[in-house]
C-alpha cells in the first residue's frame, strides 16, 4: 500500500491527541456533505420541474410539428402532405389553423349579461386527439368537434370560467366573431366581421398558459370563420411509437425544403428549456461557490492536524522521509476528508430525492397541477457533483497545505 496513503488513511480514522481536532475535521466533512446533499437535490428538483412543466406542455404538442417560414399559411394546392404520409414511421398528420377572434357567450337566464373573451380558436382535423393527449384531459363534457349537423368546441377550464360555459347548452351557443378579410370597404360594418355560432361539448385542463386562452374546434369551423378554406397554420405529425424521431424529421425537412420548419417537442418550446437549464446551472454554480467558501475549514482543519503531528513529522523526515512525502501525507488527508463527506453527501442527497419520490413529503405551496415537489435524479448531475466538489475541495486545500507544511519542516 503507498506509504503516504496509509499514513493519511490512519491520520483520519484513528483518534487524535486533542479532541478539538476531531470535532473540526468532523465540522469540514459536514460541510463537504452538506453542500454536495443541496446541490444533489436542488439539481434534481430542476429535473423534476423541466420534465413536468414539458409532459404538461407535450399533452398538446405533436411528436412533430410543420410551419411555413416564408407565409403564415400553407394551402392544399402546394403542400405535400401526400408524400408525407408515405414516410416510414408517419402515422397521423393533422392540419391546424390557428388565430385570436372573439367570443360572445350568454348563459341561460342573463339574456342582459353576455360575457366576451378573446380566445386563441385552434381548428383541428378529426386525427388530432390521436397526436395529443386531450381525451386524458378533459375535465367536463367530452372531446368532440361535429356530431348531427352541429359544431362543438372544448374550451380550456380558464376561457370556460370567464364565458360561465354550460355544457351542451343548445339553446344558447358561443358567438364567434373574426374580421373578413374580404369585405374591403363595405358601408355595412357588421360585413367587415364572420359570425359563426357554435356549442360547447367540453372543458380541458393541461397547463394555466392553455387553459385561459385556447378554445379548439373542427378545422372546417375555424377556417369558414376566418375565410381560409384550403388553407392552414401548421401541420402536426404524431409518429409510431417504434419510429426513429430524428430520423423522420431529417426525411419530412428534405422533403419539403428550406421554406418550411419541422419541429420536434423540445425545439416547439426551445425557450422554456433554455430557461430551465439557464436556471438549474445558475443554481448549480451559486451553490458550487458556496460549496468552495465552506471547504476552507479544511484549511483549518488541516492547519490544526499539522501542528498536532509535528513529533511525527519531524520522525519521519530522521527515518528518512522527503519534504514532498510529508507533503503529500496531509494533501491526501483533506482528500480523504473531502472524500468521505463527498460520498455521504451524495449518499443523503440520493436518499433524499428517493424519498421525496416516493411519498411526497414536501408540498408546493399555492394551486398547482401536482400537491409536492417532482424530483428527478440522473447519473449525469451525480457525476458533474463529484467531479465539482472534488475540484473546489482540492483548490482550497492544495495550496494552503503546501505552505503549511513546508513552514512546519523549514522549522
Amino acid at each position: 500500500m503507498n506509504l503516504a496513503f496509509f499514513i493519511s488513511k490512519r491520520y483520519l480514522l484513528a483518534k487524535k491527541s486533542h479532541n478539538a481536532i476531531n470535532i473540526i475535521t468532523a465540522i469540514s466533512v459536514g460541510l463537504v456533505a452538506l453542500g454536495t446533499m443541496a446541490l444533489i437535490v436542488i439539481m434534481s428538483v430542476f429535473n423534476g420541474l423541466e420534465t413536468l412543466v414539458g409532459s404538461l406542455d407535450s399533452s398538446l404538442n405533436a411528436d412533430l410539428v410543420i410551419h411555413n417560414t416564408k407565409a403564415k399559411y400553407m394551402d392544399d394546392s402546394t403542400f405535400p402532405i401526400n408524400e408525407i404520409k408515405s414516410i416510414k414511421g408517419v402515422n397521423h398528420e393533422v392540419r391546424i389553423v390557428e388565430d385570436n377572434c372573439l367570443l360572445k357567450y350568454t348563459p341561460a337566464l342573463e339574456e342582459y349579461n353576455p360575457r366576451e373573451f378573446i380566445a386563441l380558436i385552434r381548428g383541428v382535423d378529426p386525427g388530432y386527439q390521436y397526436i395529443s393527449d386531450i381525451n386524458a384531459k378533459m375535465i367536463d363534457g367530452r372531446f368532440v368537434l361535429h356530431a348531427k349537423g352541429r359544431n362543438f368546441a372544448v374550451l380550456g377550464n380558464g376561457v370556460a370560467a370567464k364565458l360561465q360555459i354550460h355544457i351542451n347548452d343548445y339553446d344558447n351557443p358561443i358567438r364567434c366573431y373574426f374580421p373578413n378579410v374580404n369585405s374591403g370597404s363595405a358601408i355595412n360594418p357588421l360585413k367587415a366581421v364572420n359570425i359563426e355560432n357554435i356549442f360547447p361539448a367540453g372543458v380541458f385542463s393541461v397547463q394555466q398558459e392553455w387553459d385561459d386562452k385556447l378554445m379548439i374546434t373542427s378545422l372546417q369551423f375555424a377556417q369558414k370563420l376566418m375565410n381560409l378554406e384550403g388553407k392552414y397554420t401548421s401541420v402536426d405529425i404524431g409518429l409510431d411509437k417504434n419510429a426513429n424521431l430524428e430520423n423522420v424529421q431529417r426525411q419530412i425537412q428534405q422533403l419539403l425544403g428550406e421554406k418550411y420548419s419541422v419541429k420536434n417537442k423540445k425545439q416547439q418550446n426551445v425557450v422554456m428549456y433554455n430557461i430551465m437549464k439557464s436556471e438549474k446551472w445558475s443554481s448549480f454554480l451559486i451553490l458550487s461557490f458556496i460549496l468552495f467558501i465552506a471547504t476552507f475549514n479544511l484549511v483549518g482543519a488541516l492547519s490544526v492536524l499539522i501542528i498536532d503531528k509535528q513529533t511525527d513529522i519531524f520522525n519521519l523526515s530522521f527515518m528518512g522521509a522527503t519534504r514532498a512525502l510529508i507533503a503529500k501525507i496531509f494533501f491526501l488527508e483533506g482528500f480523504l476528508v473531502t472524500l468521505s463527506g463527498t460520498f455521504l453527501g451524495i449518499g443523503l442527497g440520493t436518499a433524499l430525492v428517493i424519498i421525496q419520490d416516493k411519498f411526497h413529503l414536501i408540498p408546493m405551496q399555492g394551486a398547482f397541477v401536482v400537491d409536492s415537489f417532482p424530483v428527478e435524479l440522473r447519473f449525469s448531475d451525480l457525476a458533474a457533483v463529484l467531479a465539482i466538489v472534488v475540484v473546489v475541495s482540492m483548490i482550497a486545500v492544495i495550496i494552503p497545505i503546501k505552505r503549511l507544511s513546508k513552514t512546519i519542516l523549514s522549522s
